[in-house]
Formats: structure tokens, C-alpha cells, sequence
């Protein structure tokens, strides 16, 4: 278990959370292991179908419970991908002890790997 104290969804204001997913994407694409990229893909697109049952509670009343449920459910997932994310990031060096996501050490890696494959570390 690490030492990163448990960050909910309901910490991160969703704006934030958005852009934070979407750079980790975006630096996670250049390193040769996409996984950081890929929970945070997986996560935005669980928030997606989240608000997406959300707004099916607006537009078939009639089948509110069962969008309840699946947004509820919805919630429940990306809960737990959130700390998996957060946990990955910590493991991987890109959280600290503090919580400060340094996704610049992202590009750290990016640059060390594309070294490594030019034979020149």
C-alpha cells in the first residue's frame, strides 16, 4: 500500500479534473508506456457515459430509475479508476507525497526513452 493519502473524485473540481485528465493523455501518448494515458482515457469516458444517463433522466422520465442506477453505477467505476490513476502516478514518480502531479517528469521520461532507442544513454 502506498503512502498517498485517498483523493476522491469529490476533491478535484470536474473543470480541473478534465484538464488534468486531458494533458495526461496527451504527454502519456509520447512514452512507451501508454498506461497513464490510457486510465485516464478510460476515465473520461466513464464521465462521459455518466452525464450522458444523466441527461436520459431528463429526456425518458419514464426510465429515471433505471439511468439513476446506471449513473450510480457510472460513479462507482470512476471512482475506482480515479484511484488507480492516482495510485499509477504515484508509483510511477508523477505524484509526490504531497499530491503535486508533476506531469512535467512525463516529458523526463519521454526524453530518456527516445535516448535510449537512439543508443545514446
Amino acid at each position: 500500500m502506498s503512502n498517498l493519502k485517498a483523493i476522491t473524485l469529490n476533491d478535484v473540481p470536474d473543470d480541473v479534473l478534465g484538464e488534468l485528465l486531458v494533458e495526461i493523455c496527451r504527454a502519456a501518448e509520447v512514452i512507451a508506456c501508454e498506461c497513464p494515458g490510457y486510465v485516464a482515457r478510460l476515465l473520461r469516458q466513464v464521465r462521459a457515459f455518466r452525464q450522458y444517463t444523466m441527461n436520459c433522466i431528463e429526456q425518458f422520465p419514464a426510465d429515471a430509475e433505471t439511468h439513476l442506477w446506471l449513473a450510480e453505477q457510472a460513479r462507482k467505476v470512476e471512482n475506482i479508476l480515479f484511484q488507480t490513476m492516482m495510485e499509477l502516478m504515484y508509483k510511477e514518480g508523477l505524484i509526490d507525497e504531497a499530491q503535486q502531479i508533476a506531469l512535467d517528469k512525463l516529458s523526463d521520461r519521454t526524453r530518456e526513452l527516445v535516448l535510449k532507442q537512439l543508443g545514446m544513454v
